[in-house]
């Protein structure tokens, strides 16, 4: 065998195992949305969720120092790279967050297990306001005291409001995921 026959043969060989390497799959099933839709790929790069979706429409946030209001619904945002809460409430508000954690048994369908609860901004005013979280940037708040600087990824969040005075009001919130 000469060696332009070898060398051919070496390079054929090579990109065999390339291909083959390449084209295995994975077992792990891919990560759902809201809609149950995959959530790569995906042509839109961002995925909206109302206040109806997080079931914290006009959520009331009781009249005490540190009252606070219900947990949103839980998002999965384990691929997301930025989200943005948008958080109106009637009067100062502390934003908090609480990540998850979740079991192996069903990728659709795990058990989600409360991690911690990070407050993200401290005093933000009343109205609409917006708390920014991103993989590569640092967070930023449109009003209030940033607090835990707590970046992506996460597997899954909730959010609520804590009241900063001792006078009843109301929440909704809105978030919108970037992939």
């Amino acid at each position: 065998m000469n060696k332009k026959t070898a060398s051919l043969a070496l390079l054929a060989l090579l990109c065999v195992t390339t291909l083959f390497v390449f084209s295995q799959t994975s077992s792990q099933f891919p990560e759902l949305d809201k809609n149950g839709k995959p959530l790569l790929p995906r042509p839109m790069p961002h995925l909206v969720y109302s206040p109806t979706d997080l079931a914290h429409s006009g959520v009331a946030l009781p009249a005490s120092v540190g009252g606070a209001t219900p947990n949103t619904s839980i998002i999965r945002i384990g691929d997301a790279t930025k989200m943005t809460v948008f958080a109106s409430c009637t009067q100062n508000f502390d934003l908090v967050m609480t990540v998850y954690t979740a079991d192996d048994q069903g990728q659709s369908n795990p058990n989600f297990i409360v991690y911690n609860s990070y407050i993200i901004a401290t005093n933000m005013g009343s109205g609409a306001q917006q708390a920014f979280l991103a993989s590569e940037l640092a967070p930023t708040v449109t009003s209030g005291t940033l607090g835990a600087p707590v970046r992506l990824p996460q597997l899954a969040v909730s959010f609520f409001e804590k009241n900063d005075v001792a006078t009843a009001g109301t929440c909704t919130d809105r978030v919108i995921i970037g992939y």
